[in-house]
């Protein structure tokens, strides 16, 4: 009797199986290719959480060409770790920046998932 009730509230604790795992932990990449230069969006995921969306810059024009690349990749970046999902809705003046940052996100994402 001990052994099964150990058994269940081990199996609650941990979360279930591995069978619970969604991402192959890393960091994933996809680029967001522009007329003057490049955008490389970074998602790192655990087994079952995006942990992190960063914005890397290939150029020191992206900042200067695309200012609302930075704001729109963190406002995104902080809404799909706090709520683990892409259905983020940017205002009206980054609409399209977001966008483009969004679809970077889940491609990464895809990159991740577990086949």
């Amino acid at each position: 009797g001990a052994a099964i009730i150990a058994g269940v509230l081990y199996f609650i604790l941990s979360g279930g199986s591995e069978n619970n795992q969604v991402y192959n932990p890393g960091t994933y990449s996809s680029d967001i290719v522009l007329d003057n230069g490049k955008v490389t969006v970074e998602v790192t995921v655990s087994k079952t959480k995006i942990k992190s969306v960063e914005l890397k810059e290939s150029t020191e024009e992206i900042p200067v060409f695309y200012p609302l690349f930075e704001s729109a990749a963190d406002n995104i970046g902080n809404y799909v770790v706090k709520e683990q999902e892409l259905s983020y809705v940017p205002d009206e003046y980054s609409s399209v920046t977001s966008g483009l940052v969004l679809d970077a996100v889940e491609r990464s994402l895809e990159q991740a998932k577990v086949n």
